[in-house]
């Protein structure tokens, strides 16, 4: 995750425009996540980085911090040998998955400026996912879980990437500060997943909508 998030601070920092050091902004809000395909949806918070490099173009930084998310359902286990009864026993099993990102690109304002009235934006996302897996079967109390095979273990963490574009709006507010909405839709793969928690619990296909308050320094 450390190498990723080198990667990606040196790619935005890889422009020909001159930076403008005098001026930066920082914010945070909320954010929800979804997925073409899936149910499952996310909530949660963010906190992002953004410099301009002129007065109409930006690259910018933000970690996501989402709710673990919780799923219930019935299945069945199978005995150890043919000594225990019943062979397959009903059981519920909880699945439960984290979620952390760290995304970052550009953004590229039209109508007004960054730091100036009510603008809209556009460009390009960068994104790494760290996520975690753990299954929970929830055996009967009269039974014991020696005798059917649970394949319960410790949590499996994953590693997905993604690449997308960002769209979205500002206002500029009478005080110091704006309020940012934007939108970011991405493509999702995979670079470490044993639990396979891409196709499942988060989709290929992506969408995050993300909402801010930003605050600007001079």
């Amino acid at each position: 995750m450390v190498k990723l998030l080198e990667l990606l601070i040196f790619i935005l920092l890889l422009s020909p425009i001159q930076m403008v050091f005098s001026q930066t902004s920082a914010g945070g809000g909320i954010t929800t996540f979804h997925g073409s395909g899936t149910e499952v949806n996310r909530f949660g918070f963010n906190a992002f980085f953004e410099q301009p490099q002129s007065s109409v173009r930006t690259v910018y930084i933000r970690a996501t911090l989402l709710f673990p998310q919780k799923y219930e359902f019935e299945t069945t286990v199978e005995a150890v040998d043919l000594s225990v009864q019943p062979q397959k026993l009903p059981v519920r099993t909880v699945s439960k998955t984290s979620f952390f990102s760290v995304d970052g690109g550009n953004r590229v304002y039209f109508i007004n400026d960054y730091d100036f009235g009510f603008a809209l934006y556009g460009g390009f996302n960068f994104k790494g996912i760290l996520s975690s897996f753990s299954n929970e079967i929830l055996i009967p109390s009269n039974v014991n879980i020696d005798d059917y095979q649970t394949n319960t273990g410790p949590s499996q963490m994953s590693l997905l990437v993604g690449t997308g574009v960002n769209a979205g709006a500002k206002y500029q507010l009478p005080m110091r500060g704006a309020i940012t909405f934007d939108v970011v839709f991405e493509l999702i793969s995979r670079m470490y997943d044993p639990g396979s928690i891409l196709g499942n619990e988060i989709a290929p296909l992506s969408l995050s909508f993300n909402l801010a308050y930003r605050f600007d320094w001079y």
